[in-house]
């Protein structure tokens, strides 16, 4: 009988264990965040073909044009943002190509970055998908990496606590 109520209590025991360790290893951890600060860069390519007849004869020219799209998300939650087109590998001239401030702020959670407007983009593979609207083209930003240090601290710093969320 008191060895039946010794293995009792030691089977109580290990439950009673087991069960605050489950309970424990079970808790809410915080999620972890995709590092989302930096320049982040997409790049939208066209040809456009025109002609015109001067003298009697008809000419083609085939104009290639590109736009470099750059938003840069700010560690304080601001987003600055800058335009530049090229027509035929020149630059062409707006005030588009200079830091502009962005009107709205963002946050991230897990992988998502939420605008103040309520737009959401999913980073995948880093990089994430938004729409150029005014050709309908669908723009891949993919983050900046600009030497071999910061592309190792990259791969080394993927999952981050959250550092912005607003």
């Amino acid at each position: 009988m008191k060895q039946k109520k010794i293995l009792l209590f030691l089977t109580l025991g290990v439950v009673i264990v087991l069960g605050c360790l489950c309970f424990v290893a079970c808790g809410d951890d915080e999620e972890d965040c995709y590092p989302v600060e930096g320049i982040w860069h997409a790049i939208v390519v066209w040809q456009q073909t025109n002609k015109f007849t001067l003298g009697g004869q008809t000419y083609q020219i085939t104009d290639n044009y590109q736009i470099d799209f750059y938003f840069d998300f700010r560690p304080d939650g601001s987003i600055l943002k800058k335009a530049v087109t090229t027509i035929n590998d020149h630059i062409m001239h707006t005030d588009n190509e200079e830091w502009n401030i962005f009107n709205a702020t963002w946050s991230v959670k897990g992988n998502v970055i939420t605008l103040s407007s309520g737009r959401q983009f999913v980073i995948v593979d880093d990089e994430f998908d938004d729409t150029f609207p005014a050709q309908n083209i669908l723009l891949r930003y993919k983050k900046e990496v600009t030497t071999e240090e910061d592309a190792s601290e990259q791969n080394i710093s993927a999952k981050l606590p959250c550092a912005n969320e607003f």
